[in-house]
């Protein structure tokens, strides 16, 4: 009985020393200040303080530093980015352990204190450049997807169009980069898309012209010159109206691209050139004194020769000079051409018979041989006509049967026969019996 007592006693005692124990705690499993590390891991691995729950003060246990995130307990910021090791976990979900948890290029820190950019977004304004590259490389704002607004996103300038996207009209034409790009399908790096001369916006905003088309209205000059040079209208083609293009004006004929009827000869450029080959930088052609429409409407003589009617006078003469028709060579119908009357005779080539003595002026001249400026060319008192149709008298001899008498005196005076020496057969001349 008194042996079972003394074993009872024992194992009570046993057990009030293992509960004793279990409440102090074994040295291996005390956790004194609950922060889910064991003191003496604190002391011996860590070098945490086994008294303080969060060694570093950062915001996070040191047992969660150690299991949950691997950050140091000892450091309040292990990933060095200016943020609390706890207030990235807890309040903006960011990586303790990246100092840039969007590898976006900017620290954790920098996009919260700084840009105030999207911590967790590499590209915060969604222009399709890092938020790190728009700040530290292009000096654009991370939040603006169009820094310069230009109408382009900052990426587009950047990888599409090699832009700067920091100025809202790169090449300085006067539009801005969007309206080159996505209205005008102009190149916005070019203040001259189509290299004619005018920017971009003086074609589209001065001049209605094309920029992307050299020459707008297909005339054969470029716009720039058009406005800068001739002062034609470059959309039209033909800005005079004359049936030429500016073009062809310019650069072919060298005629006015402004004036339609450039010698100012009242016939337009295109009429000359294309109905009467006449030359539409001169107003008379042929050079006869006549203008090419007065050839061609007024007089119908031909203003590409200079005597229209080959008579050795030139049109213009005889229409402002002579009075002479240009068309006909022999205006009076003489026998004579206008020409050698008045250049070699010295005849009135509007009148027939210049010297009214009967005889056409052709006829003196080529077949009888006399004066067609004096009616009595032998001036033996008979008209040359009276000679040759009356009495048959030589009208170049003054006495034609050669008796001593004149055949004017013979028939006006004496009554003798001035084809016979010796009318009364006598045997003496008639100017013998008279004188």
């Amino acid at each position: 009985m008194k042996v079972n007592q003394s074993i009872a006693l024992v194992f009570a005692f046993v057990l009030s020393v293992c509960a004793h124990a279990q409440d102090l705690g074994s040295p291996t499993t005390i956790d004194t200040d609950k922060d889910g590390l064991y003191d003496n891991l604190e002391v011996n691995t860590h070098k945490t303080d086994p008294n303080v729950a969060d060694t570093d003060g950062d915001g996070l246990t040191d047992g969660e530093e150690i299991y949950d995130y691997n950050t140091n307990p000892l450091l309040k910021d292990s990933d060095g980015d200016g943020l609390l090791d706890g207030d990235e976990v807890n309040i903006y979900h960011t990586n303790p352990l990246a100092a840039d948890s969007d590898l976006d290029g900017l620290a954790d820190n920098e996009e919260l204190n700084e840009y105030n950019t999207g911590v967790l977004v590499k590209d915060s304004d969604k222009d399709g450049l890092l938020d790190g590259i728009e700040v530290n490389t292009h000096k654009t704002d991370p939040n603006v997807a169009d820094t310069d607004e230009d109408g382009l996103g900052d990426g587009e300038e950047i990888y599409d169009y090699n832009t700067n996207p920091l100025l809202k009209d790169s090449d300085g034409d006067g539009l801005l980069d969007g309206q080159e790009v996505n209205e005008h399908k102009t190149s916005a790096l070019e203040s001259d898309t189509d290299g004619d001369g005018l920017t971009d916006s003086e074609e589209l905003e001065r001049h209605k012209t094309d920029p992307n088309v050299a020459d707008t209205d297909g005339d054969g000059l470029g716009d720039g010159e058009e406005v800068g040079e001739h002062g034609t209208n470059p959309l039209l083609g033909d800005t005079d109206r004359d049936g030429l293009s500016d073009g062809e004006e310019v650069n072919e004929h060298k005629t006015s691209a402004l004036e339609p009827d450039t010698d100012g000869d009242g016939l337009t450029d295109s009429e000359e050139l294309e109905r009467h080959k006449t030359d539409p930088n001169v107003g008379d052609t042929d050079e006869d004194g006549l203008g090419d429409r007065e050839e061609i409407y007024d007089y119908n003589t031909n203003p590409l020769l200079k005597d229209s009617d080959g008579d050795g006078l030139l049109d213009g003469q005889e229409v402002n000079e002579h009075k002479t028709d240009p068309n006909v060579g022999d205006s009076d119908g003489d026998g004579l051409g206008d020409g050698v009357e008045v250049g070699e005779h010295g005849t009135n080539p509007l009148l027939g018979d210049t010297d009214r003595d009967g005889l056409s002026d052709g006829e003196e001249v080529n077949k009888y041989k006399t004066s067609a400026l004096e009616p009595d060319t032998d001036g033996d008192g008979l008209t040359d006509s009276e000679e040759l149709e009356r009495h048959k008298t030589d009208p170049n001899v003054a006495d034609t049967d050669g008796d001593g008498l004149g055949d004017g005196e013979e028939v006006g005076e004496h009554g003798t026969n001035p084809l016979l020496g010796d009318t009364d057969r006598d045997g003496l001349s008639d100017g013998e019996e008279v004188n």
